[in-house]
């Protein structure tokens, strides 16, 4: 029998991965997906960047690719109100000389607006103006030591968008997104502009050595598009790219070729728009997840399963009329995150979807029956999510969240009311772990801090930015993101510990919590308790081959399970005056495996709410929850809907820890429940 000892090459790979956990930095807060009168927002650059960090340390600023006749700058509270002028705020008569100096290929640079108007290319606006603004609000005294820049919700060839943001040059002593707009340049799917940048000489081709690895991953995946993607281009550039998911994978490969260690791309609500079809320009399957963050690991590093719209009355802006993955979201979360998926177009016996089972009296009469069911993807409740299918090959890919930000719908800016978006962090927060490193470009700090995966999110200030999670062997840890290396046999200790913040958070409503009324609970809707918390463990088998048909499937294997659950959490106790949980669960490693954490307001087994399991059900059955405090909104309509839904439903959900078994030692060890 072996010793029970370590080698040192595994001694040194536990304690690189810990050097004390989290040692020398902070979670912060902040938000990557919002929109402004760039493009289709109601709010300018300066009024979104001032408000958003009003709640947020850190704010990317971002908004839709292609072409646009709206100027960055224009004052905005009107916009789209019945009181707004029509052409308010055109880049043609909104400027100090009566018109902005367009530039770009100008045949495809109008756009009807009752009148016929210029549009600029988004490129231009990123460079020219919209970048000015956050620069000239971070620098202001009350926002120094936060982090403001630019980046852009990619339109994305093949499919719907993506959260992008490259920090190079954000932070220059002559600040500039050149990097953010030649991205956009060479890859919007919705941009015909062939100028190279106005004359910049932009060019978009990959390296030969990209270009062969993009070519070995779609060889004989006709349906995606050209596989050798430099052959598709035309003077540099390739705009006719319907349905390219090849041309999409390309462009992530670029940003990592181009700027290694500055770019990022999450896939943003990434159910909306159901199943990937070709040449349909709107959904994602696990199989686009996959190929991003396989020629791109550094770049492609998660998505965005939790939406932001969660004021609608449609949660998150997910309906079966879409059909959206899933149909609606889970707690908030869409299904890819939170829910199991079905193949696409097929139920979870892999029988085919028939319009048939659309119509009146079929088994899925709420979807619209003259929808094509190649593009229903199904859902239901469960752990054995699309997330977690990603996260048992050992893909570092993590969960994020983000506001969305448009406007509050029926509601103005500064009203308290919203049946569309909250401000950024208003409602959701990304926290980011951020080292405490001088940086001439705290931009880069921000990008790094998302790739580490030491990160997680939270609704409705369920849990503050106190957060520890760490996976244990004897005296070495390690935290979200990160892989602890131990010998076959050996003892982990998990530990979670979470603090829910006393006392109101954002939430206007004062009366008690609809939801948890249904189990006899008397909980103000704006103090909320963290209630269940689950741990959830899954086996990593290791990658899984383009040729495989696994590839494609996004249920995650059976060994992904809720190894331990924590209820009543929200039972007073005097002694815990600071509302302190602290959480621990042992197991003994005896396979590559992962651990995360979900936790939320509301226990397991609340009818139209959570399973038995603690699992949340589709966010549709809320309303068979009455809203009838007299404090309810009327917009509610009596029901538990929009705005006063999610701030009644509220989670959080951290990012995995690797355990990584090394057979070069031994622990001695036996056997126990909770054998990995």
């Amino acid at each position: 029998m072996k010793k029970n000892v370590m080698s040192t090459a595994l001694a040194a790979a536990v304690v690189s991965a810990t050097g004390g956990v989290n040692a020398g930095g902070e979670y912060l807060a902040g938000d990557f997906h919002n929109h402004t009168t760039c493009s289709d927002g109601s709010t300018s650059v300066k009024t979104l960047t001032r408000k958003s960090l009003e709640y947020l340390d850190w704010f990317i600023h971002v908004g839709h690719s292609g072409r646009g006749s709206r100027d960055c700058r224009i004052s905005d509270f009107l916009y789209l109100n019945r009181d707004s002028e029509f052409n308010r705020g055109l880049w043609v008569n909104s400027l100090p000389n009566g018109a902005a100096d367009i530039k770009g290929d100008p045949t495809f640079q109008t756009m009807r607006t009752g009148t016929q108007v210029e549009a600029m290319w988004r490129w231009q606006s990123l460079q020219e103006y919209n970048f000015d603004s956050i620069v000239e609000e971070r620098n202001l005294p009350d926002n120094r030591g936060k982090t403001a820049f630019l980046g852009l919700e990619w339109v994305v060839p093949g499919h719907e968008h993506s959260s992008n943001a490259i920090s190079n040059g954000q932070y220059e002593q002559v600040p500039n997104a050149d990097a953010m707009a030649q991205f956009e340049y060479c890859f919007a799917r919705n941009s015909d502009d062939t100028s190279m940048g106005g004359g910049q000489g932009w060019t978009c081709e990959l390296s030969e050595a990209g270009n062969n690895k993009i070519k070995a991953l779609f060889a004989g995946r006709a349906e995606e598009g050209i596989a050798d993607y430099n052959s598709t281009l035309t003077g540099g550039i390739n705009i006719a790219d319907t349905g390219e998911h090849v041309k999409s994978t390309a462009a992530i490969l670029w940003m990592q070729e181009n700027f290694p260690g500055e770019s990022f791309a999450v896939q943003a609500h990434v159910e909306r728009q159901g199943a990937f079809i070709p040449d349909d320009d709107e959904g994602y399957n696990i199989e686009h997840l996959r190929d991003w963050n396989s020629v791109a690991p550094d770049v492609a590093f998660g998505f965005e399963s939790q939406p932001g719209h969660q004021g609608q009355f449609s949660r998150g802006s997910y309906n079966a009329s879409r059909p959206t993955s899933g149909l609606y979201t889970f707690g908030g979360t869409g299904c890819y995150g939170a829910a199991e998926a079905a193949m696409p177009g097929k139920d979870f016996d892999g029988t085919p979807l028939t319009l048939a089972d659309f119509a009146a009296g079929g088994k899925y009469e709420i979807i619209d029956d003259n929808e094509d069911p190649a593009k229903v993807t199904l859902c239901r409740p469960g752990i054995r999510t699309m997330w977690d299918a990603m996260l048992s090959e050992g893909r570092r890919y993590w969960f994020f969240a983000s506001s969305d930000w448009h406007n509050r719908g029926s509601f103005g800016p500064l009203d308290f009311e919203t049946t569309n978006d909250f401000w950024p962090g208003e409602y959701q927060e990304n926290y980011v772990w951020v080292y405490n490193t001088p940086d001439a470009n705290p931009a880069q700090g921000i990008v790094d801090g998302l790739r580490s995966g030491n990160s997680y999110t939270v609704q409705g200030q369920l849990i503050d930015s106190d957060l520890k999670f760490e996976a244990c062997y004897r005296n070495y840890c390690a935290t979200m993101g990160e892989t602890l290396e131990v010998p076959y046999g050996a003892k982990i200790k998990v530990r979670l510990v979470v603090s829910d913040p006393a006392g109101p958070n954002n939430s206007p409503y004062k009366f008690y919590n609809p939801s948890l009324l249904q189990i006899g609970k008397y909980v103000p809707v704006n103090e909320p308790r963290l209630a269940h918390v689950d741990l959830i463990r899954g086996k990593v088998s290791g990658p899984i081959a383009p040729a495989d048909p696994e590839y494609y499937n996004p249920l995650a294997p059976e060994s992904t399970h809720i190894a331990k659950s924590w209820s009543n959490l929200d039972k007073p106790n005097k002694k815990n005056k600071a509302r302190k949980s602290k959480l621990n669960y042992s197991f003994r490693a005896h396979t590559d495996s992962y651990v995360r954490a979900r936790g939320s307001n509301i226990p397991a087994g609340t009818p139209n709410e959570r399973d038995i399991y603690g699992n949340p059900l589709s966010d549709n059955l809320s309303d068979n929850i009455p809203c009838s405090d007299a404090d309810c909104p009327p917009h509610a309509g009596g029901i538990l809907t929009a705005d006063v839904e999610a701030w009644a439903d509220i989670w959080f959900h951290t990012n995995p820890i690797f355990i990584k078994v090394v057979y070069d030692g031994y622990a001695k060890a036996k056997d126990d429940k909770g054998d990995g």
